[in-house]
């Protein structure tokens, strides 16, 4: 029978962990005479919460010197924390903890194997992470999702829309977050039809209504083939109101393309929705500057420095969408 001091202290890390307060959930684990597998992972789970990635792996390994056996949430989120740690090291942690896995002959399930294939695709370790997905007995939507996500974000986009294609004849039906991944894979090779015919199969064939991260996509797709006037149809005729990603979308292809008129009037429409943003105003100002719009990449600087903004070094606006 499980401990109700135990159980109400658990019940607690996790709401710390829920709102952040990840102070206060360390001061209660260290108070706490015993901590079973539920206590380390409620604190794993509230770093990654808060993207403290680093610390989440901090909080296995601990788990682990205190020879606390870890279950399927825990080594869902510790893969997680790899999967996002920009460091070189998040590659190697992670590398180990899939060791640890199969050492311990622990069973792989679906959520296991989903978050392997996402931490090694996130990785770029795409041979890797497709090793993982065809050793699957069982994968379920997330898993092909993770599986064309990697792919299509990192150059292998044929790949991605081939085991699309496999998914609708062999897997589980598709859904949103699938449709993102491959909305992204033909924005990339400027598969225009392509994803418009996707992008139009959802609701009539899928029961999908498209949300904002959809039209992003298909925004990107129209900027990125040159198709700058559907683009900008395709943003005024949304059932909601764009927001940066989608705008976002809209003026890299501007500054891709050279369309300078339609990329300052996309531009003052972010700064209404990010007015302190300052890799907007770098952006803008270089824009104005590369067609010799002196003036107006004047402006933009002054108006920058005026509100008291400073260039991030190394900041680009359009990677941050």
């Amino acid at each position: 029978m499980l401990d109700p001091c135990i159980v109400a202290c658990n019940a607690m890390l996790d709401a710390f962990g829920r709102n952040g307060e990840m102070g206060s959930a360390l001061f209660l684990l260290n108070c706490m005479i015993e901590k079973d597998v539920v206590s380390w992972t409620s604190v794993i789970n509230g770093f990654l919460r808060s993207k403290q990635f680093a610390k989440g792996i901090w909080g296995f390994e601990k788990m682990i010197g205190f020879s606390v056996k870890p279950n399927e949430a825990t080594y869902v989120n510790v893969l997680s924390c790899c999967a996002n740690l920009e460091e070189r090291s998040g590659f190697y942690l992670g590398r180990q903890i899939h060791g640890y896995i199969c050492r311990n002959e622990v069973v792989m399930t679906v959520f296991m194997g989903t978050s392997l294939v996402d931490f090694y695709g996130k990785k770029g370790h795409l041979e890797i992470a497709f090793r993982v997905f065809n050793q699957m007995l069982d994968r379920h939507v997330c898993t092909w999702n993770a599986m064309i996500s990697s792919f299509a974000c990192n150059g292998r986009e044929k790949e991605a829309l081939d085991l699309f294609e496999k998914m609708k004849a062999e897997g589980p039906c598709p859904n949103e977050v699938t449709f993102v991944a491959v909305l992204t894979a033909c924005a990339r090779t400027k598969r225009v039809e392509f994803g418009s015919e996707l992008f139009q199969s959802m609701q009539c064939r899928y029961g999908i209504v498209p949300i904002i991260e959809h039209y992003g996509c298909m925004v990107d797709l129209l900027g990125r083939a040159g198709l700058l006037t559907q683009a900008t149809e395709f943003v005024n005729a949304m059932p909601f109101r764009p927001d940066t990603s989608v705008l976002g979308a809209l003026l890299g292809a501007c500054k891709i393309h050279g369309a300078f008129e339609l990329g300052n009037e996309v531009g003052r429409r972010l700064l209404e929705l990010q007015p302190r943003h300052c890799g907007l105003y770098v952006a803008l100002s270089t824009m104005n500057a590369d067609k010799e719009r002196w003036d107006l990449a004047a402006d933009l600087r002054k108006a920058m420095v005026e509100a008291g903004i400073k260039k991030v070094s190394g900041y680009s606006f359009i990677d941050s969408l």
